[in-house]
């Protein structure tokens, strides 16, 4: 699998000197399942090109999961949604982003139903250590854009400096990938399933060495940082069910005041430069790209 383009960049992805989370590059291809069928891929604005730049997983007839950090390159919601696979693809028009109050996740609002038969269930316990599910669109990948690649990991919920919990998040993760799978382009926002549930997602592609990255890591890695759901799946499924649960712009007001008060009363200048950095990566890599 190879890259073409430099999604949304996570906001806190270098706090480790990770890449983004990028997509799936596996030999193993899902198929038509319950699970499957509801992973779908991302247009985060209506210029960016059919195939996508981010991974979701519809929970709802007109709501999808993802990852915050897709939105926060964009002035406002747009884009499509992408379900199916093969011949049975169907694009749906987006007309309204949420994002979490805390950590790296969002929702994506559809303007007409999805009608998928299935729909995936977000967790409300604490992602484990131990065996899980990873899926991710791209359209260089194993399986273009007609089929869904999969893959097994291991969760560390211990991994410590190598979990960036990004935007306030109160715990972070790691899946290491399994049988040579590697994350790439267009995976960011794509699901962690645990016991049939969506327990996370994913956040940030890690370095083998953050010090001295190959080039390899630079557009691929074999681990991921990834952002448990539990401790927004009420506000997940307020939203869904129309409650008021606040706006946009109240949940990031809200996320900025609740890291204030745990800086003192103000913001942390790590913030900033982190966000300053995302974006001097994500030039470097385009740069790097365009001489190859």
């Amino acid at each position: 699998m190879k890259l073409t383009r430099i999604p949304a960049i996570a906001l806190a992805a270098l706090l480790v000197a990770p890449a983004p989370a990028f997509a799936l590059d596996s030999s193993d291809m899902a198929g038509s399942n319950p699970e499957a069928d509801t992973v779908v891929s991302l247009r985060m604005e209506d210029l960016e090109p059919d195939d996508g730049s981010c991974t979701g997983t519809a929970i709802a007839p007109h709501w999808v999961v993802t990852a915050r950090h897709c939105m926060e390159m964009f002035n406002k919601p747009g884009g499509t949604v992408r379900t199916g696979q093969g011949e049975y693809q169907r694009m749906h028009k987006v007309d309204r982003w949420e994002k979490a109050p805390r950590g790296d996740i969002g929702l994506v609002h559809t303007v007409d139903d999805m009608q998928l038969d299935h729909y995936a269930e977000i967790s409300h316990e604490d992602l484990k250590n131990g065996e899980v599910t990873v899926y991710g669109w791209s359209s260089e990948g194993t399986g273009g854009v007609e089929k869904l690649p999969v893959a097994t990991g291991d969760a560390d919920t211990s991994a410590g400096a190598d979990a960036p919990a990004l935007f306030g998040a109160p715990s972070a993760a790691v899946v290491s990938l399994k049988n040579g799978a590697r994350i790439q382009g267009g995976d960011s926002g794509g699901p962690i399933f645990a016991y049939g549930k969506v327990s996370a997602v994913m956040s940030a592609g890690l370095f083998d060495d953050p010090d001295n990255p190959s080039e390899e890591d630079l557009l691929s890695n074999p681990k991921v940082a990834v952002s448990p759901v539990a401790d927004q799946a009420e506000w997940i499924e307020k939203t869904v069910a129309g409650d008021s649960a606040g706006s946009e712009s109240d949940a990031v007001a809200d996320s900025a005041e609740m890291m204030a008060e745990e800086n003192g009363g103000q913001m942390p200048v790590s913030l900033w430069l982190i966000l300053g950095s995302a974006v001097v990566l994500a030039c470097a890599v385009v740069w790097r790209l365009s001489r190859r």
